[in-house]
């Protein structure tokens, strides 16, 4: 949505499009770990703390804020400051500069959409504090229907924008974190891991897990990742006798970091063509960024989470 704002920014300005498209794609990846809805990861993380805990842990809709706005003010000071040495300077491809023409959408279109974003928004939140509403997936669905029904979207382009890769991995790969934990496989896999960790204690494993996740998106979907190991994660947490949800979110924020391929996450590649970005000019900033997250997140983690 915002690639051709930028495009057009850039163009104005004389900066080389490149320039804005990537701290555009970190602050799309790191921001998204404010609220419970930034990411699938996001989803996975709540679903496996409370399904995990059963019922005993809750996991509000700003939880994961105190973590995620550390994290895009840390990544925002350092692009600030060394963003323009570590990101490639090239010219974009002019082919894909043009802008998308909104001037024969209504008035109405735009404020409606506007409306419904925040009143769902809103309701999401809510959900937390007022009893009687309905869950967060049936005030999402409401609001896609009311849009549907006064003609703003199309029910072609509702479906094209359904992403049914998300919803049945989410689906069909909770059962499988669930099955680890019930039949004992997670724990075989925590003691592997904690064989190797040996007696290094929780901040080490909670990193080993960091790096392992953030390794892993790089280089095949984020949400697969997070959904393996979320649930490994607490088991091995668990076994130790410390708090999981230090493990849990510190393994569901490794794998939005996703931003040292373009094959990472969509965005990455959507900035491919406008920018004239190659691969490798992911991976410097990318590395810096992450580098970044992962600090940050195991400095505030023990914080906000003590593990004992």
């Amino acid at each position: 949505m915002l690639i051709p704002i930028v495009l057009g920014i850039a163009a104005s300005s004389q900066i080389k499009p490149i320039k804005l498209l990537m701290p555009l794609v970190f602050g799309a990846t790191i921001g998204a770990d404010i609220s419970i809805i930034g990411s699938p990861g996001n989803l996975i993380a709540k679903n496996t703390i409370e399904t995990f805990s059963k019922g005993s842990l809750s996991v509000p809709f700003f939880e994961y804020a105190k973590i995620g706005i550390p994290l895009l003010i840390a990544c925002s000071i350092f692009l600030y400051f060394f963003g323009s040495k570590l990101i490639a300077d090239r010219d974009g491809n002019t082919q894909s500069d043009s802008q998308m023409d909104y001037s024969q959408i209504p008035a109405w279109h735009r404020n409606l959409t506007l409306a419904v974003f925040i009143l769902s928004i809103a309701g999401m939140v809510a959900t937390d504090y007022i009893k009687f509403l309905p869950p967060m997936h049936i005030i999402a669905c409401c609001a896609a229907i009311v849009l549907v029904f006064a003609g703003v979207l199309t029910q072609k382009e509702t479906f094209n924008s359904f992403e049914t890769l998300t919803v049945f991995m989410l689906a069909f790969m909770m059962p499988l974190g669930a099955a680890l934990n019930s039949t004992g496989a997670g724990e075989m896999i925590a003691n592997a891991v904690i064989s190797v960790t040996g007696d290094s204690g929780v901040m080490i494993i909670m990193a080993s897990l960091w790096i392992l996740t953030w390794a892993l998106t790089q280089v095949m979907s984020n949400t697969a990742a997070c959904t393996l190991l979320c649930p490994v994660g607490w088991t091995i947490a668990q076994s130790i006798g410390a708090d999981p949800r230090a493990v849990v979110i510190a393994v569901f924020i490794a794998s939005s970091v996703a931003v040292c391929t373009p094959m990472a996450i969509p965005a990455n590649s959507m900035i491919i063509g406008p920018g004239n970005v190659k691969f490798k000019d992911f991976l410097k900033p990318g590395l810096a960024i992450s580098l970044v997250c992962f600090i940050v997140s195991m400095i505030l983690l023990p914080v906000f989470y003590p593990f004992y």
